[in-house]
């Protein structure tokens, strides 16, 4: 654009070119703000980079040599911009109109750090709007009035504005999170550690396509490899946090069963071994817990678990062993040892 960019909006992008292509149409439809639009093409195996590269919005295109992962290639495409403020997305996006000044705004301001809009689907329903974590580690959807901007302690990275000098002193997402998952959690927690605001700005909307993230039993394994090292390094801040919804929990445990139906000695098995069990009685309670689970044992409703539970493994009682080393989870009688309880633990050399 002839004029200074107000942003930079960095799309991280892997295959699936006609996403890609649809978010950037309704980029140009949508903003008329004075912006650059930079495409982080993460070794797509297919002609992404081709194909974002002969788009109308003429992005600039920066091609990765390896899949970095979202984390990773978010690192990459907001060392190469050109402005102050950057807006890091997901390539499953759609934005709406009027969407990106109210974004800037906090981040302009600098009453927050990180801004996120509001997430809707197609039909205009909204499908995250901020969320909670407990000293598990695990992300609670929160339910606030859709006005204003409110502080959040998490809120998903599929689309997220950012000051670019603050996100590079921190060391923008910590690259041993590998592929995905909880990288996001990861700084909003450095946010807060020190004392800065994570928003969700209501006046901006933007369409998330949310897809089946845990199919794949390497996604799932990644996720459980990745909130296992989330809620070790973030513990001694989220202390006392801990929810107590579930009668029969643990806070300290090795990882987390729900048992569908009476199996007694395989429940006194795995507590005797720290494991926190839940017992539910059928498969719909699952919906209460809020994917908070690591293995699901049933011998039915399957399609239910796969529904309420999408990331734990499924398993019957006899193949119990198995699906705990598929989710990380190994069982003893002692109990895990203390997690961190100072600030020093927390992150890499590189701090």
């Amino acid at each position: 654009m002839s004029c200074a960019p107000q942003a930079t909006l960095v799309i991280v992008a892997y295959g699936q070119p006609d996403l890609v292509e649809a978010l950037l149409d309704s980029i140009v439809e949508n903003t008329p703000e004075p912006h650059e639009v930079l495409v982080v093409d993460n070794a797509s195996p297919d002609d992404t980079y081709e194909r974002v590269q002969r788009h109308r919005s003429q992005p600039r295109v920066v091609r990765s040599g390896r899949n970095l992962g979202y984390g990773g290639g978010a690192n990459l495409g907001v060392r190469a911009s050109n402005s102050e403020i950057v807006v890091i997305m997901n390539s499953d996006l759609k934005v709406t109109k009027d969407w990106l000044s109210p974004l800037l705004g906090p981040i302009e301001t600098k009453s927050a750090v990180i801004a996120a809009p509001l997430y809707v689907n197609e039909s205009g329903d909204v499908v995250e709007s901020g969320a909670s974590l407990t000293a598990d580690g695990h992300i609670h959807r929160a339910h606030t009035l859709n006005i204003g901007t409110v502080p959040v302690d998490h809120v998903s990275a599929a689309c997220w504005a950012v000051q670019r000098d603050w996100f590079q002193k921190v060391g923008g997402f910590d690259p041993s999170y590998g592929l995905g998952y909880y990288e996001d959690a990861d700084l909003c927690a450095v946010a807060r550690l020190n004392k800065k605001v994570v928003a969700v700005v209501n006046e901006s909307r933007v369409i998330h396509r949310i897809g089946g993230s845990f199919t794949s039993p390497a996604v799932r394994r990644l996720s459980h490899r990745n909130h296992a090292r989330s809620e070790h390094r973030w513990y001694w801040m989220r202390r006392g946090t801990q929810q107590d919804s579930w009668p029969g929990e643990t806070t300290v445990t090795h990882g987390r069963v729900a048992v569908i139906g009476r199996y007694p000695e395989l429940v006194r098995g795995l507590r005797a071994r720290n494991v926190s069990v839940v017992v539910l009685a059928n498969a719909t309670q699952l919906q209460d817990r809020q994917n908070r689970d690591d293995v699901v044992v049933t011998d039915n409703e399957h399609a239910l678990v796969a529904e309420f539970a999408p990331r734990a493994e499924l398993t019957a009682p006899e193949n119990l062993e198995s699906a705990l080393r598929r989710a990380g989870i190994a069982p003893s009688p002692i109990p895990p040892r203390q997690r961190f309880s100072h600030i020093s633990g927390t992150r890499g050399a590189r701090w």
